[in-house]
């Protein structure tokens, strides 16, 4: 469900926050902040993006017992909204409070570099997709060559089996 996974990166969020305050390096907080900007990003994945609430509702509106676990009741929706930007503003407090303490910018290179590996390990992940899809390929073709090589000389070998026969 949306908001049980947002009040989860909300308080994982505010637990690093308090982290921040006691630690002497940034190390030290590392493990929580990682755990932290984990749980926000399944979050962000959960909520479908780029849909108009009609659109969203429209498609709600044919399934009778909502399956998907999404409410459509005003208050939970409200709830969703507000807990959303309550992470917003807690992401942005602990980056400045990162900033305060370790240096300007620290906020901002952490999420540089996340990103950066975030999309090199996507990029990976691609490309050993398209690897084994290749593989599969390759393997595919090779059976279909034995097959045909297999079904050439069972041919050639009939024939000269109904020649030896006949003439």
């Amino acid at each position: 469900m949306v908001l049980a996974e947002l009040s989860l990166a909300i308080a994982a969020v505010k637990g690093v926050g308090e982290a921040i305050d006691a630690a002497k390096s940034i190390a030290e907080v590392a493990g929580q902040l990682d755990k932290a900007l984990n749980l926000t990003d399944k979050a962000e994945k959960i909520r479908p993006k780029g849909k108009t609430e009609v659109r969203v509702n429209k498609k709600l509106e044919q399934f009778e017992d909502n399956t998907d676990g999404e409410s459509t009741n005003l208050g939970a929706i409200i709830q969703e909204v507000s807990d959303e930007e309550n992470l917003k503003n807690e992401l942005y407090r602990i980056g400045t409070k990162l900033d305060v303490k370790f240096g300007p910018g620290t906020w901002d290179k952490i999420k540089e570099i996340r990103r950066k590996r975030l999309e090199k390990q996507e990029r990976l992940e691609y490309e050993a997709e398209q690897r084994e899809i290749a593989r599969a390929l390759a393997r595919k073709k090779f059976w279909l060559e034995v097959l045909k090589v297999v079904a050439l000389v069972a041919s050639i070998s009939l024939f000269t089996y109904w020649l030896s026969l006949y003439y």
